[in-house]
């Protein structure tokens, strides 16, 4: 009886323990995500500090009609999306494009700027800036 009692109890403990720790582990990553979350909100808002025109929300695409070179009134319609690629547990790369959806002398006008974020600093890691080929339109 005695042996029965203690087997039993060894179980009951065990699962004790077992359930305690998957429930820690299921609270732990549940609390990373959100801090995740959260880093890349922060990560976006400071991205789209120096270029308002883009989305806050990652994976989005605005379209926006905005003017152009050539004769007076022309105007392009301009994709801007904000993506966002986690790369590390506090680092977010944000990448911001527009895409003007024309070829000026044989150049498709497509600007971009990949962000390197970090809840202390922001690194600008990659641009191309062909925004200004929409002036030489005649």
């Amino acid at each position: 009886m005695k042996k029965t009692f203690k087997f039993n109890l060894f179980i009951v403990l065990l699962f004790i323990c077992l359930t305690s720790f998957a429930g820690y582990k299921y609270v732990s990553k549940a609390s990373d995500n959100n801090l995740d979350s959260f880093s890349q909100a922060e990560a976006i808002a400071v991205s789209v500090k120096n270029h308002p025109e883009f989305p806050i929300n990652p994976n989005v695409t605005v379209t926006k009609e905005l003017p152009i070179g050539g004769p007076s009134g022309s105007t392009a319609k301009v994709k801007l999306t904000t993506k966002v690629e986690l790369s590390g547990k506090r680092t977010v790369l944000v990448t911001l494009t527009k895409d003007w959806g024309i070829t000026v002398n044989g150049t498709y006008a497509k600007s971009f700027w990949k962000y390197k974020v970090t809840p202390n600093d922001i690194e600008l890691l990659e641009s191309v800036d062909n925004d200004y080929l929409l002036n030489i339109i005649k």
